[in-house]
């Protein structure tokens, strides 16, 4: 079972994206000195532009020029809460007079900055709260909207979540009982097996007697096999179990082949497992089985019927090697500030024919919107990246036009 409180928000794992809406050069070159090591920068010098990327990408906070050709910042404000009411803004300003702070006071304007930029307590270590308050707000405009359905599916959720536990539970008691019996009726057999074998050489209905003792005896020695292996298995105990990767893999591409019905749609698998018993450190072999759910059931999701979904397994002598591939530096990485880069690791790749997600639908789905087409939601994946430290690199179009999904685990 997942637990919600230990699970980061979304939006804490993906880089921060900052708009940055000013006339004058200078300043986007001082914004790029200062905010590219721990943000993605986003610069354009007239409204216009400003207001096209807004329709195309989410931000997760603008900072505009009060006085500009064609629109003030104000005017400027004013338009792009039409199109995301979610945004926040600063306003960067030379001067800034009465009226215009009078009129920022409706737009939830976060703060007036003015040139020449701060210093980095001025400025630098404010924009951490001002993201932040952008995020609550957009959360807030989500609750508001489906506040009915959501507390309807948490009700649901919650139940089936007692469901399973309860009867995961009973089952392992079950099976634990059973375990225990047949290893008594082994005892048994074994101890009958041993009092008639010498007297069956004299006696023929014995000796077939003794034989079908021995076939029993088997039999039990066989399902003492079977229980002892689910005790040692990677989801025997929710909490402690070993999670091997090539073991959760399998299975989790058979419960999500069976929950997108891909052999119904003609969807095939291309799994190739070289590290069958590479352990994935910081998770139980459940919470590993939860974290890989999302991912592989958003690429069999999202892949055209007919098609092919390839699964590959490498090596990482660091984690941190996975971004810098070639072919992986623009991917959206999640968790990658938080992620144990020194760490030795083991990538997973998966190749789809379907068509990339943008940066918005990748957002919406990790956050558990409902504009993406992928409906398999990512909290089991959030959890597991958060918990174990690890990375998701996912292709973003229009960059790219296939979706690619690269999973980087430490090992």
């Amino acid at each position: 079972m997942i637990r919600q409180a230990m699970t980061s928000h979304p939006g804490k794992l993906i880089t921060p994206r900052i708009l940055a809406v000013d006339d004058e050069r200078q300043i986007h070159a001082s914004l790029r000195l200062r905010l590219t090591e721990n943000y993605k920068l986003i610069s354009c010098t007239n409204p216009a532009e400003a207001l096209s990327r807004i329709k195309q990408e989410p931000f997760d906070l603008c900072l505009v020029d009060l006085h500009m050709p064609g629109m003030n910042g104000l005017d400027f404000v004013e338009a792009a809460r039409l199109i995301d009411p979610g945004l926040g803004f600063v306003i960067l300003s030379g001067y800034g007079t009465e009226e215009n702070l009078r009129r920022a006071i409706p737009l939830q304007v976060y703060d007036f900055i003015f040139k020449p930029l701060p210093d980095r307590l001025g400025f630098e270590q404010r924009l951490p709260d001002w993201i932040e308050r952008t995020g609550k707000r957009r959360r807030e405009l989500t609750l508001v909207k489906k506040s009915d359905t959501l507390s309807r599916e948490l009700d649901t959720a919650q139940i089936e979540r007692d469901i399973e536990f309860t009867a995961s539970e009973s089952a392992r008691d079950a099976l634990l009982q059973s375990a225990n019996l047949l290893t008594t009726v082994h005892a048994l057999l074994a101890s009958a097996t041993h009092s008639l074998d010498s007297r069956s050489k004299q006696d023929a209905a014995l000796g077939s007697i003794c034989r079908t003792l021995q076939e029993a005896r088997r039999a039990a020695e066989a399902a003492t096999s079977i229980t002892e292996g689910f005790f040692n298995s990677a989801y025997a105990n929710r909490d402690t179990s070993p999670a091997h990767l090539g073991g959760c893999l399998t299975h989790a591409l058979g419960i999500c082949t069976r929950w997108t019905k891909a052999e119904q749609d003609r969807k095939n698998i291309d799994l190739a497992v070289h590290e069958q018993n590479a352990v994935i450190r910081g998770l139980s072999g459940i919470e590993l089985l939860l974290l890989l759910i999302p991912v592989l059931g958003a690429a069999l999701e999202t892949t055209a019927p007919g098609t092919t979904v390839q699964v590959r397994m490498a090596g990482l002598v660091r984690l941190d090697a996975a971004p810098r591939e070639l072919h992986a530096r623009d991917f959206l990485w999640v968790n990658r500030k938080q992620a144990a880069h020194s760490q030795a690791g083991m990538l997973l790749r998966i190749r789809t024919n379907a068509a990339a997600l943008d940066l918005a639908q990748i957002k919406d789905w990790l956050e558990g919107g409902r504009a993406c087409r992928i409906q398999i939601p990512a909290r089991g994946l959030l959890h597991g990246l958060t918990k174990c430290k690890g990375m998701l690199g996912v292709t973003v179009a229009p960059t790219h036009d296939h979706l690619e999904l690269l999973l980087a685990l430490p090992t």
